[in-house]
Formats: structure tokens, sequence, C-alpha cells
């Protein structure tokens, strides 16, 4: 069965007033430059809440509001300067931040999230690292998330030419291949699709005895039927019209693997879902995706599976991921 790109028509980029922030923005124009589809800056409004009402208060909260829209207005008009209309701007009044961003996400239907991994900014401007946190597990959509300072984040023109996408050979993980496809699409760029396999060790299970010769022949057998799946799936994207390639590979720990794997002088992007499935038997990504997000040297796509993408069935394939505890 082929694998389906999500056509892109929206992008939301949530702004908290910070440089810091703002890094997310040139990422969002090239992929709406090259999906010619909208973007939507969107400020929350943090209310200040350590003064008691009175005239003080309202005409501090008055001018830290105008403050708002001057900032909002004043980068909207600079990435009008590339993109036109189809930029617009909107700043947000609910509180908590992260559930307005999510209800608004769902408002205006948007396809994706780029946003970094936090701000700056003291009182009213440090809560964009725990509201990325917050999205990347709750919102709809897939997150692109970016870590300030990173490979990619201060370009003023950004491509992500080879792009990794971790699997772990069960259907919910497959949800990251939908839009890492949409992405290839947009640029032309190569898949390379993933799967660490965690060593079998002699004392991986104390209540089992064998000898290390018989571990090592398991993680063998594990890995080659890793490599029987990403081939498979790697086979797949290419009836999509899409250059991939797949390799299971050996590792202690799946998130340093991943990171090591995404060479920012090679990869421009790493593509993870948030789960996994698959009882005690399989790699669980929700941890995977969290030290992922907080470990790359290059930006991060994080997927979190939903019933309309997992609902297709895959092929189901048998891979042992290993013994113990996910990374």
């Amino acid at each position: 069965m082929t694998v389906q790109p999500v056509r892109l028509q929206s992008i939301l980029v949530p702004l908290d007033g910070s440089e810091l922030a703002e890094q997310a923005i040139p990422i969002a124009q090239a992929i709406a430059e090259r999906a010619r589809c909208k973007l939507k800056l969107v400020l929350v409004h943090d209310r200040i809440i350590l003064m008691k009402p009175g005239k003080d208060y309202t005409r501090l909260e008055l001018a830290m509001q105008k403050a708002d829209r001057d900032y909002l207005k004043s980068v909207t008009a600079r990435v009008r300067e590339r993109l036109g209309r189809m930029v617009s701007s909107a700043i947000l009044q609910d509180l908590p931040v992260a559930e307005t961003l999510a209800r608004y996400i769902r408002e205006i239907g948007a396809d994706l999230v780029v946003m970094t991994t936090h701000g700056l900014g003291g009182l009213r401007r440090a809560w964009l690292g725990s509201v990325t946190d917050q999205l990347i597990r709750s919102a709809e959509v897939p997150v692109l998330v970016i870590r300030p300072g990173e490979a990619g984040a201060s370009r003023s023109i950004w491509e992500p030419g080879e792009i990794l996408v971790a699997l772990d050979g069960s259907p919910l993980a497959e949800a990251a291949l939908e839009p890492a496809i949409e992405l290839a699409r947009l640029w032309d760029a190569e898949l390379s699709l993933v799967q660490v396999v965690r060593p079998i060790t002699p004392d991986s299970d104390p209540h089992l005895t064998f000898p290390s010769s018989y571990s090592d022949q398991v993680t063998a057998l594990q890995r080659e039927w890793a490599n029987d799946y990403i081939k498979d799936m790697a086979e797949r994207v290419r009836e999509s019209g899409i250059r991939a390639t797949g390799v299971a590979v050996i590792g202690s720990t799946v998130p340093e693997t991943l990171i090591e794997l995404a060479d920012p002088e090679r990869v421009g992007l790493m593509v993870v879902a948030t789960h996994g499935l698959g009882g005690m038997r399989r790699m669980v990504l929700g941890s995977v995706a969290d030290k992922v997000v907080r470990g790359a040297n290059v930006p991060v796509l994080v997927v979190r599976p939903t019933a309309r993408r997992t609902r297709r069935k895959s092929a189901e394939v048998e891979v042992v991921m290993g013994a113990g505890a996910p990374s």
C-alpha cells in the first residue's frame, strides 16, 4: 500500500515577543513558500497576575497590550515582505496558553505548528518552553520544534536536505511518514528511514541465563527482521514518488542513537512519532521523542498519532525491540 502525503494548507507559528521564539519563522516561511499555503503568526497575550486590580494595573495592562499589538504588527510586516498576503496574525487573550493555542489550531484548521523549544523574557515571556511540551502532547497536528541556535534555526533560507524518519515497526509510529513525505515532496528531499534495535545482553533478564554468543545471535536476528521491515517501508515510500532508503541499526539507547545519526552536516530534519505501540516487546516512542527534541542538533517534526492517521492498517511485521525498559 502506498503511503500518501498530507497537503499543507495552513501553518501556525506561536510567538512570545522574544527573538528566540522568532527563530521558528525562517523555517515556517520556507515551508509556506514551497507549499503555497497560509502562514499565521499568533501571540497569546499574557495578562499581569502579580498586581492587584486598580488604575495602575489597568494602565500597565493597556500598555502591555499595545506593546503586543505593535510587536506582532512589526513582525507580520517583515514576513509579508517575502510572503505577501499569505501571512496573517492574531493576538489571543485566553489562558492557559497551551490550551488556548490548541483550541485555536482546531478552529482555524492549521495543518502544522512551527515553534522553538523556548522563548525568553522575564516574568511575562518565559512560558514558551512548557507550551511547546504541552502542544506536542495535545495538538492533533504535527509540531515542528526548533531549538534556538541549532542548525538551520537562524538561516534565512532553510532546506531540509535529507530527512531522517524514526520508526519502530508499529502503525502508530508510521504516522510520521505522511508529513515527512509531504515535506520531502516540497524539496525533492530524500527520506532516510531508520529503526534502532537495542542489543540483547546476557543480563537483560536476571531470571534467564544464556551464553553471550546466543544473545549476539538473537540481536542479529532482530536486526534482520527490522531491516526487512524498514526496507519494505522504504519501498512503499518510493511508490509515492519520493526517494527513500532504509536501514536498521543497533544502538544501546534509542534517543542517543537517533541524535547521533542526525548529523546536521547531512540531515536537515528528523521526524518522529510521539508514541509507538506494541506492549512489552516494542519501543515506546513517547519518551524517545522527548529526549530527541531536547538533544537533537536539527529541527524535529513531532507527530502525534491520531485515529485518522492510524485507521489505515499497515503490514503486520513482528520486530522485537530488545529487552528491558525503553530508553
